[in-house]
């Protein structure tokens, strides 16, 4: 089997910023509650003719440069998204139209906040199968458009943004080393858009307004996150052959400050062995850890030599990790 790694990394966050003292001229809360709750200052809003296609396309080209490919390089694009531009057809398809992937499949994978840990997952196991070579993983969200603005419990949480790698065959001693996946259907309550599917058609009789919007248990996805951030560090370590003292880098789901905090100390790292932007973008869901492994290598954080973690979790309920070896 061949060795596969990420060989371009790209990122993109839309250029209009919105503050927490912006959000409290729209409902009732204050930038004391926000930082202190979540650790957010700002985060980026897509322009109302911006769509989550849009933003992944801007990070697949950047993807693409580091990599010095062009589009018609790539053999399979998957789109790790719970914003698409529109709810059939796929959004990785429309994608793969505006990049110009004359000749490649795509499709979308759907895992909330996990979605880009999941498809790099996927995206890893194509590499060096017979016909790809070159796969293109890109998470993006347009979150800002299926809030509540007037929710003040979710709607100040959430930014948009995209984040894209390039996945080829890399030197035996690098690459991906594996991933640890899970989920518990038990809690796909927690995190949801109640209607929009077929369960509750828009309009129905079980239609009721506000239902369209995303909801969230926050004391349950608390609960959920402190424990499964560290479950899934162990997971995919344990399934590598690795220990904790092996890891250079973690690089996490950027949800909550006080989620990463609470999860490096489970995990008994010092938390100068992270790296956190939410306090700039907020919690671009699906897009937030390739955006942050963007920041972490051009701040020099990370680089060639280092075993890094990526991990995630969010609504299905879905959490997992990836195993990276620069």
């Amino acid at each position: 089997m061949v060795s596969v790694g990420i060989i371009g990394l790209g990122a993109y966050v839309p250029p209009h910023e919105m503050s927490n003292q912006d959000w409290e001229e729209i409902v009732e809360t204050s930038d004391e509650w926000i930082t202190t709750k979540t650790g957010m200052k700002k985060r980026r809003i897509a322009d109302p003719g911006t769509n989550t296609s849009d933003l992944a396309v801007e990070a697949c080209k950047r993807a693409l440069d580091d990599a010095g490919l062009v589009a018609s390089d790539i053999d399979l694009l998957i789109l790790a998204t719970s914003s698409p531009d529109v709810p059939l057809s796929s959004t990785a398809g429309i994608v793969q139209h505006k990049l110009g992937c004359i000749d490649c499949g795509a499709f979308d994978i759907n895992a909330v906040c996990a979605g880009w840990v999941h498809a790099l997952d996927v995206g890893s196991r194509f590499v060096g199968t017979k016909g790809y070579e070159k796969v293109l993983v890109v998470g993006s969200e347009v979150y800002s458009r299926i809030l509540n603005w007037q929710d003040r419990s979710t709607c100040v949480l959430f930014g948009d943004g995209a984040g894209a790698v390039v996945l080829g065959e890399v030197d035996n001693s690098k690459g991906i080393l594996g991933s640890w996946l899970m989920s518990d259907g038990s809690g796909s309550g927690v995190i949801e858009i109640p209607a929009g599917g077929v369960r509750v058609p828009i309009p129905s009789e079980k239609f009721e307004e506000g239902m369209q919007y995303f909801h969230m248990d926050g004391r349950a996805v608390w609960d959920f996150a402190i424990e499964a951030f560290p479950q899934a560090v162990h997971g995919v370590l344990e399934k590598v052959g690795k220990t904790i003292d092996d890891v250079d880098f973690v690089i996490p789901h950027q949800a909550n400050i006080n989620i990463i905090k609470t999860g490096m100390e489970k995990l008994g790292l010092p938390m100068e062995k992270t790296f956190t932007n939410l306090h700039k973008y907020g919690n671009t869901a699906g897009a937030s850890v390739p955006i942050a492994m963007r920041e972490a290598m051009d701040n020099g954080l990370i680089g060639p030599g280092d075993l890094i973690v990526t991990v995630a979790f969010g609504g299905g309920l879905a959490w997992g990790a990836n195993a990276i070896f620069l």
